[in-house]
């Protein structure tokens, strides 16, 4: 029986973990904004909530959640772009060898043809 093992190029890994960065660093914002939101104590005790205007709001005017949940859907978005190329580039290549196994095919049966004459 014949296994089905194909290689992942490099790029492609490379292109994967970086999608991946992007929405886990998007969901770490998003869940820090929420629970910073919804933890029972005062707001100069809440370390989520006062750092947000020290450094995000200041120079975006966005707090955790809403950075969250951009980076979370560019990683997203990113993640199926690469799904695409790199499945279009498959198909490509199978496409382009399956090609190839039928021309040399119908090669070798004209040239057995003319052997037998």
């Amino acid at each position: 029986m014949k296994e089905n093992t194909k290689k992942i190029s490099k790029k492609e890994i490379v292109w994967y973990s970086i999608s991946g960065f992007i929405a886990l660093v998007g969901l770490f914002f998003l869940i820090l904004g929420i629970v910073g939101e919804n933890i029972p104590v005062v707001y100069s005790e809440n370390w989520i909530l006062y750092s947000e205007p020290l450094w995000l709001s200041n120079w975006s005017g966005m707090g955790y959640r809403y950075w969250g949940l951009i980076l979370f859907l560019a990683g997203s978005l990113l993640a199926v772009v690469c799904l695409s190329v790199f499945a279009r580039e498959t198909d490509r290549d199978s496409e382009r060898a399956s090609r190839r196994a039928q021309r040399l095919g119908i090669e070798k049966v004209e040239e057995t043809k003319a052997t037998e004459e």
